[in-house]
């Protein structure tokens, strides 16, 4: 039987300075095994044999058959916190290596603290997952070796059916009921454009045990570790024991007669799935179930598409503290400059992707739970995207991979939470005001950048002041296509100079400013300190002699001076008059808290040449 194995899909390798437990023999070195004193008195529900050529289940002693089911409750029910198993899995790591050299010594030891099927199963599958190695010199080469048990046990290494089978008979040992399951899974040879029909040799084997009158999936192969670059990574992972059906459906289909339809009843689905319904699905990772990730606008995962997609993925557990998106070219070309994501709402992340060329592109979506230390992101899902007419003249997108949105500490920035709109601008005219509500005044300022950097002036291109509860961004924007705005903010909680980036918005402007003019140059520390607005003029450029009204609004400064010129003050904290333009040179706005003594710049405009 060939085998599929679990791929590795994080962004960043593994950290390999993780301690991890080995076999340890200092606390058990007088302990000498002896079968003979194993007595499991079966539990009456489950001491059942099994029939493989019916796939039924004979209780012994009652005459009843028990097919394969749906279970009547969900791994969480059985097991609400893996600490249950704090010390069966210690003791099974704690197994001395000598035990090797027989199944019913290993077993003996291995079921010595456990007081019912559900520990003594655990401690079958925390060993192997210890102890068995993938062989990947075998599975690459063709040549793998025997998949016996007690052969197993003596190389401590295997592919899926000698893990499979060695479980089986651990559990034999013990009269607990177990079944190896033949079939297809989404590991590390899986294509999704290669078909998969009930005559294609299956590449992929399982265990199915009946705990507590039902029965569970446990997959030792994939519990073990993963497959990267044809290299095996010994990480043990809690998610393929007793793993439900609805999640394990996911990545493995029985096929348990090569002649008849796949036999469904070992999906223990109410509703099973077809082979094709399971091919066309879209891989859900390990960790897209873990993390409640699901694909909302996509289920399939390979497209077939005119110009452009769109995909929305939901976070239904609120699990996912951020994201990223990596698309490229089926020979690896990256392609990150044709896909864009943005947070739709607090759950759902809206990716769109419009390719440059006819061509056949890989979209991969990567998540980061919450509370996790690391700073990688894991593989949660892929699609395989056939573009057959794209647009002409696709624009590129800034550079991004993490989504268009506010940062999660905006409100400690002081952003309110009705910040949280649409981060996606459209200009249809070259100009555009962005009103963001906050909660107290923020100091902050944007940075501008055309997408194919275009542009030489974007300190010109936006004028950004702040009040007690919102900032105004004004920004023109000189050229066709896309932008990013990053709004940086100055940290409350940490004090100092520095300003952050805090919100990241993506402006697409389908017609420039022409002609174009810039704003003023600012200077952002002094008008947060004196809750200065500029209302006119908006032009950084002035004409010479001509006579120009300048009105700002402030509630705290009590003087303002061009050109030695004070401007009166009106009602509303109004400030205003009329300044004479010279010929060259330049024109900065100056202003005081007090009628006399320092002042501070405010805004400088050039005069027109």
């Amino acid at each position: 039987m060939g085998c599929s194995f679990s791929k590795s899909g994080v962004i960043s390798p593994n950290d390999d300075s993780r301690q991890r437990k080995g076999n340890s023999s200092a606390e058990v070195t007088q302990y000498t095994p002896n079968p003979s004193k194993l007595n499991i008195v079966p539990e009456p529900s489950v001491y059942m044999s099994i029939n493989d050529k019916d796939l039924k289940v004979d209780t012994i002693g009652h005459g009843a058959q028990v097919p394969p089911h749906p279970p009547k409750s969900r791994k969480l029910d059985i097991v609400p916190d893996t600490k249950i198993f704090k010390d069966i899995d210690e003791h099974a790591l704690k197994a001395p290596s000598s035990l090797r050299s027989s199944v019913s010594e290993l077993v003996c030891y291995l079921v010595q603290p456990a007081k019912n099927n559900l520990e003594r199963v655990r401690s079958f599958y925390r060993w192997i997952t210890d102890n068995i190695r993938y062989d990947t010199e075998g599975y690459f080469s063709d040549s793998v070796g025997s998949c016996d048990p007690h052969d197993v046990l003596k190389t401590g290494r295997s592919v899926c059916q000698g893990y499979a089978d060695l479980f089986s008979a651990f559990c034999r040992e013990v009269n607990i009921p177990v079944k190896t399951i033949s079939g297809y899974a989404k590991g590390y040879s899986y294509n999704p454009e290669i078909a998969i029909t009930p005559s294609t040799k299956t590449d992929h084997a399982w265990n199915v045990a009946f705990l507590n009158g039902d029965w569970r999936f446990v997959e030792c192969t994939w519990g073990a570790g993963h497959l990267k670059e044809q290299r095996f990574t010994k990480e043990f992972t809690e998610f393929y024991f007793l793993t439900d059906p609805e999640d394990f459906i996911s990545e493995h289909y029985p096929q348990m007669n090569k002649i008849e339809e796949p036999d469904s009843k070992w999906q223990l689905m109410k509703k099973p799935i077809s082979l094709e319904d399971f091919c066309r699905r879209v891989h859900l990772r390990k960790t897209a179930l873990e993390f409640g990730v699901i694909p909302v606008s996509h289920t399939t995962g390979v497209l077939e598409v005119q110009s452009d997609a769109t995909f929305i993925i939901e976070d239904s557990r609120m699990n996912i503290e951020s994201w990223m998106i990596d698309l490229s070219l089926c020979n690896g070309t990256n392609m990150n400059r044709y896909a864009m994501s943005y947070m739709q709402n607090s759950t759902a992340l809206k990716i769109h992707v419009q390719p440059a060329a006819v061509d056949k592109y890989i979209l991969e979506i990567f998540a980061k739970s919450r509370g996790k230390e690391t700073s990688h992101h894991d593989l949660v899902l892929r699609y395989i995207i056939k573009f057959s007419d794209p647009a002409k003249l696709s624009k590129p997108y800034p550079s991004r991979q993490t989504p268009w949105a506010f940062c999660p500490e905006y409100r400690q920035y002081g952003f309110a939470d009705e910040a949280l709109t649409n981060p996606v601008f459209t200009a249809k005219n070259g100009e555009l005001v962005i009103n963001i509500p906050t909660t107290r005044n923020v100091e902050a300022i944007a940075k501008l950048k055309h997408a194919e950097n275009r542009d030489d002036t974007s300190k010109y291109n936006t004028l950004i002041e702040s009040s007690a509860n919102k900032i105004v961004v004004r920004v023109r924007l000189p050229s066709e296509g896309f932008y990013s705005l990053d709004i940086m903010a100055k940290r409350p909680w940490e004090g100092g100079d520095s300003y952050w980036s805090s919100i990241a918005y993506l402006i697409d402007c389908r017609i420039p400013m022409i002609p174009w003019y810039p704003f003023p140059e600012c200077y952002y520390t002094a008008i947060a300190k004196h809750n200065c607005h500029l209302l006119e003029p908006l032009n950084g450029l002035l004409k010479p002699k001509s006579t120009v009204k300048f009105r700002l609004e402030s509630n705290i400064l009590r003087r303002i001076i061009i050109l030695d010129q004070n401007l009166s003050k009106t009602g509303n904290d109004i400030f205003d008059g009329k300044i004479t333009i010279p010929d060259t040179g330049k024109i900065t706005i100056y202003g005081s808290e007090n009628e006399s003594g320092y002042l501070d710049g405010l805004y400088t405009f050039s005069v027109a040449i």
